[in-house]
């Protein structure tokens, strides 16, 4: 019996608005992430499908400025979006309105 493929629906990409080029990811998951030369931005290079998950994921929480966006089957894994905590005030409210 075979074994699931772990990086089935799994979509990388990575944000060159954030990506400060650190290399950071390259050093994680070496191969697996390199830095382009032209633009200085980190490059996926799994092309040939043999990055792990976990070299993929390794990648992606070395980069100071999360960067690498990870989704599987169109929601998004990392990195994880949290809500703002503003307490129990209502949007739009301030806090002595209350």
């Amino acid at each position: 019996m075979s074994q699931p493929d772990p990086k089935r629906g799994l979509n990388v990409r990575i944000d060159p608005r954030r990506c400060i080029a650190n290399a950071k990811c390259t050093r994680a998951a070496p191969g697996v992430y390199t830095l382009d030369e032209e633009t200085g931005l980190a490059v996926l290079n799994d092309e040939d499908g043999s990055a792990t998950v976990q070299q993929i994921f390794a990648g992606a929480r070395a980069c100071p400025t999360q960067a690498i966006i990870i989704e599987q089957y169109g929601r998004r894994v990392f990195p994880q979006i949290l809500t703002p905590m503003w307490g129990d005030v209502e949007p739009g409210k301030k806090q002595s309105d209350s």
